[in-house]
């Protein structure tokens, strides 16, 4: 049966009279299937960007449904684990943006995802907020040169955790495909091993910048990403 099986039967399925446990279980299997699709795009994502064949859907779509939709599929699976889950969104914050949606929603998750997997017991706070201009130098690197316009803005999101944290000798390599943890036990550099390498990748084909701030092994840390978007 392939995923994208799986993934309409339990959405009829949704259709049909259950119990509350039934309807609960149901809606894991689905949202966790469409994660699980999401990994596999990613795959297929990452022979595009290698061969630089992969171009990005631009058009207009409601940033806000991106947030609520992003919530939808960690949720349920972070309420296994007992881990509280919130969005914060600017109240300046535009309904509606010009852009990847679906690549910015493939990040999100990826992210949102990873905070989740490797979070024992807390929180995890997604944040979304406009970058000011005045503010933009501070985040110049030599690889990413944001510039105000009236034309486009900069999104950024944070998500923080209160999970395992990075150690000093992982950081550097989190963004790296296939990367292993030279501490052993950490997190961002084991599992798939693809998750945040291309989510760096699609960061920069949007024209932003991520990193991670750590707050120690132990201690959690913040993802941040930025991108521009019309």
């Amino acid at each position: 049966m392939t995923m994208n099986a799986i993934i309409a039967l339990s959405s009829l399925l949704l259709e049909t009279e259950l119990t509350p446990e039934q309807r609960l279980m149901v809606e894991t299997v689905l949202k966790s299937s469409n994660l699980l699709a999401t990994l596999i795009n990613d795959v297929l994502d990452l022979s595009k960007l290698e061969d630089g064949s992969l171009e990005l859907e631009i058009k207009a779509f409601n940033l806000h449904t991106v947030f609520k939709e992003v919530m939808g599929f960690i949720k349920p699976i972070a309420s296994i684990k007992r881990i509280s889950v919130s969005v914060m969104l600017a109240p300046d914050l535009p309904l509606c943006a010009i852009g990847d949606e679906k690549r910015l929603m493939q990040t999100i998750l990826n992210i949102s995802g990873n905070a989740v997997k490797f979070t024992k017991e807390g929180h995890i706070t997604l944040v979304a907020s406009i970058m000011k201009a005045d503010s933009l130098r501070e985040f110049r690197t030599p690889e990413f040169h944001p510039t105000a316009s009236d034309e486009h803005f900069y999104l950024k999101v944070q998500v923080k955790d209160t999970g395992c944290g990075v150690s000093p000798q992982d950081l550097p390599h989190v963004f790296t495909k296939f990367a292993h943890p030279q501490s052993g036990g950490n997190r961002g550099v084991n599992g798939s091993g693809l998750g945040l390498a291309i989510c760096k990748r699609f960061v920069s084909l949007m024209g932003g910048h991520i990193w991670i701030d750590n707050e120690g092994t132990g201690r959690g840390c913040t993802a941040t990403f930025v991108i521009k978007l019309g």
